[in-house]
């Protein structure tokens, strides 16, 4: 419930110009973070809404499950309260002050509202870990996708006279699909992120026309959805893993989600590191040649630091 009211606040602010164009967040590095997290939190949602529809009360709990929605509830909360805490940080430092108007004391008096809200389920996310802790070692249960799996047989007596045909079409998908989607998560989480930085690729292609901002969405869309499906996916068990990644591929996939992660980071602070390239003048191709560096050096700086401390060097069996 705190995570939809929270969608709908920082939507509502960012696509109503009367309200976006005077809040202290309205530029980066603070809109950056709203961008990013408010499509995450999302997500997240959406995961968890699908394993909570399986919890009936005439029917067992399974511990996996539990333990699973919690991880799903602390990624959320930790989502939000950074992006309410960079919204803070932009009231206290007065950004954008000349813009302020009527409108931005019921803005920030909204975001005081949501944040309390926050803390209260921040508390309660705490309380439930606390009375989970001793049953989180070596628990293991169904991951996301055979819950979607379940969840959609589940209902798929809405679909009334065609049920059966629903239901061989769900687990056509499951045998098929999801299969793949197992095999190789990383590959899968790859082409899901390019598919959403596409998504936005398309969105200013319609707005704006062809030019490189376009290509900047699929970097920067696509980096950033890639770090998140890999690094909470796998916090979340979104994907069961029959073979975890060691050795050398998970040096690889650390280093890979660290300089994805950095692309929309150097996005939103990119007012401090056009040093790294030499000037801004450029503009969006400029900026992609920033995000190319910066990415790749974050990434092969995460890999010769674990290559050098040896970490993860056991092989998956």
């Amino acid at each position: 419930m705190v995570a939809a009211l929270f969608v709908v606040f920082a939507l509502a602010v960012k696509q109503f110009r009367v309200l976006s164009d005077h809040v202290p967040w309205q530029n980066d590095p603070y809109d950056a973070v709203v961008s990013f997290t408010v499509f995450f939190i999302s997500l997240t949602g959406a995961m968890g809404i699908v394993r909570i529809s399986l919890c009936r009360r005439n029917q067992p709990l399974p511990v996996a499950r539990v333990i699973s929605v919690l991880r799903g509830g602390r990624v959320l909360v930790g989502a939000m309260l950074v992006t309410v805490l960079a919204d803070w940080v932009s009231i206290i430092l007065g950004a954008d002050r000349a813009t302020w108007n009527n409108t931005t004391p019921a803005t920030i008096a909204v975001l005081a509202v949501v944040t309390v809200l926050l803390i209260a389920a921040a508390g309660v996310q705490l309380r439930a870990s606390q009375l989970t802790r001793g049953l989180r070692h070596g628990v293991h249960g169904p991951d996301w996708f055979s819950e979607l799996v379940s969840a959609a047989e589940l209902y798929a007596s809405w679909l009334g006279p065609l049920r059966v045909i629903g239901v061989r079409v769900i687990r056509w998908i499951d045998r098929r699909l999801v299969l793949v989607i197992r095999r190789d998560p990383v590959i899968a989480a790859a082409l899901a992120a390019l598919a959403f930085g596409s998504l936005l690729a398309l969105n200013t292609l319609l707005r704006e026309g062809p030019g490189p901002a376009v290509w900047l969405d699929i970097l920067v869309g696509g980096c950033g959805m890639f770090a998140f499906l890999v690094a909470a996916g796998a916090y979340m068990e979104l994907v069961g893993a029959s073979r975890p990644a060691a050795g050398t591929r998970r040096r690889v996939i650390d280093a890979a989600v660290a300089g994805c992660a950095a692309v929309p980071a150097a996005v939103a602070f990119r007012a401090w590191l056009w040093w790294i390239v030499g000037t801004d003048a450029g503009g969006a191709l400029r900026l992609g040649e920033l995000l190319l560096v910066v990415g790749t050096a974050t990434a092969l700086i995460v890999y010769s630091g674990e290559t050098l401390f040896r970490l993860h060097r056991t092989e998956a069996a």
